[in-house]
């Protein structure tokens, strides 16, 4: 049988989806959203009944998206393990023998995750924002608002290209602990204390940069939600998405020159 990529695309699918630890992530992700919404969502109403002045749809909108800024490193954990829990349980040395070639498979296994996670995280996204809004009740954002539906999207982008930032920085490292270590300081550690270095007046021009921010620039309305100022949504999908080609592509790189 002569292997063509559609046939390598159909066995990183099957693979994908027969793992339980699949569906347990991201059926646990979703569950945990969601319960962060609600109690930001209720906390926000708690504080406006106590006397705080009623949110902005910017900060409503923002309020409904604060629990993608914990998910995260749970997506970009799930894309780790799509490379490295196959050098884990040694499977990595038959899948290579069967594609010689290697992109094939980092191609294959990152459009598997793309299928999989972008109506997820649509699904994922679109609930958190309408449970908070349900405790904020009146307060709250509402579909119909300017840029909602946008942001909605742009977090469900930055989940997905999250999740194959993992895929990239596992198939680059290989070793699970090594990658995820790397990848909680690139998303959280790095860019806090990279901040705190910065000088004031280059800290935007620099941190626009950093891929945590620009993925939370992507669901802001009118910058709200992040200190610094960022790129358009859109111009801040273009620098998240240019980290993800980077680190995929240097990890097939690598790939190619080193054994399973």
């Amino acid at each position: 049988m002569r292997l063509t990529f559609p046939r390598v695309l159909r066995a990183e699918w099957t693979k994908l989806l027969s793992l339980r630890s699949t569906w347990l992530t991201l059926g646990g992700l979703a569950v945990v959203t969601a319960g962060l919404a609600g109690a930001v969502g209720y906390g926000v109403h708690r504080s406006v009944v106590g006397g705080d002045a009623p949110p902005s749809v910017a900060r409503a909108v923002g309020a409904g998206f604060l629990p993608v800024d914990f998910v995260v490193l749970v997506v970009g954990v799930f894309g780790v393990l799509q490379m490295t829990g196959e050098y884990g349980t040694g499977s990595i040395r038959s899948t290579l023998t069967a594609v010689p070639r290697r992109w094939p498979v980092v191609a294959a296994k990152a459009l598997a995750q793309v299928a999989v996670t972008v109506p997820l995280m649509g699904a994922v996204c679109l609930g958190s924002f309408l449970v908070c809004q349900a405790f904020l009740g009146d307060d709250g954002a509402s579909l119909a608002d300017p840029h909602v539906p946008r942001a909605i999207a742009g977090a469900a982008a930055g989940l997905v290209l999250t999740g194959l930032l993992g895929l990239g920085v596992g198939t680059l490292l290989r070793h699970s602990a090594v990658a995820i270590t790397t990848l909680v300081a690139t998303m959280f550690v790095g860019p806090a204390l990279l901040s705190a270095a910065l000088p004031a007046e280059r800290a935007d021009d620099i941190m626009r940069f950093v891929p945590t921010v620009a993925a939370q620039a992507m669901y802001s309305v009118d910058g709200t939600g992040t200190p610094f100022r960022t790129f358009s949504p859109a111009g801040s999908a273009a620098v998240l998405t240019g980290w993800v080609v980077l680190l995929l592509l240097a990890g097939t790189l690598v790939l190619r020159r080193r054994d399973a």
